[in-house]
């Protein structure tokens, strides 16, 4: 298992007609999000404007949650037109190729991913306790300041601080490693945003 902490000041950011994108995390570390050369990406956005299009990304699926207020999706694919309200910390699972509209300011978080691969997203509270699973990527992004606990066990435990807005990440997991989120916050509100992918 190998493990890697980025802080917000090694983020990228760039301007879209709504707002503006923050890549939390790409890989292959090699790969260029512009030419659609990569298998997976983190990112997150402040959406400024009360209605904004979507980029396309066929051959992608996606993951968006808002972070702070409501947000309104209408999707228009394959499959017809299909509209979404979400609360904060909802997700939404899409196609890159749908036209997608938002409605809402919000700060939204993202995962882009190829089709090939399994991707989930979700959040966890102060005291979640987290069985990893082989050979699967993750990508804890701190929403507030808190401590990840790895592995869990008397012998090999680390305690790994984390600031808000920053991120561990974890690869080459065997399975069975764990994770232990600790922090001051309330149990009900969430800690860390849980990226993993397959």
């Amino acid at each position: 298992m190998n493990k890697k902490i980025i802080s917000q000041s090694d983020y990228q950011v760039s301007s879209w007609s709504g707002g503006e994108t923050t890549e939390v995390f790409l890989f292959p570390p090699s790969g260029q999000y512009e030419l659609n050369k990569f298998d997976f990406r983190i990112s997150t956005a402040k959406v400024a404007l009360n209605e904004s299009n979507f980029s396309s990304l066929p051959g992608y699926k996606r993951i968006i949650m808002s972070l702070d207020n409501p947000l309104e999706l209408h999707h228009s694919g394959k499959k017809g037109f299909r509209k979404e309200v979400l609360a904060p910390f909802q997700t939404d699972y899409f196609c890159g190729s749908d036209e997608t509209k938002s409605f809402g300011k919000c700060t939204d978080f993202n995962l882009i991913y190829r089709p090939n691969l399994g991707g989930e997203m979700k959040t966890k509270q102060t005291g979640a306790e987290i069985t990893l699973k082989e050979k699967v990527f993750y990508v804890y992004f701190a929403l507030e300041n808190c401590q990840l606990v790895v592995n869990g066990t008397a012998v090999d435990e680390e305690i790994i601080d984390i600031k808000k807005g920053d991120s561990l990440v974890i690869a080459d997991t065997l399975g069975g490693e764990k994770v232990k989120v600790c922090s001051t916050i309330e149990e009900h509100l969430p800690v860390v945003i849980e990226v993993s992918v397959r």
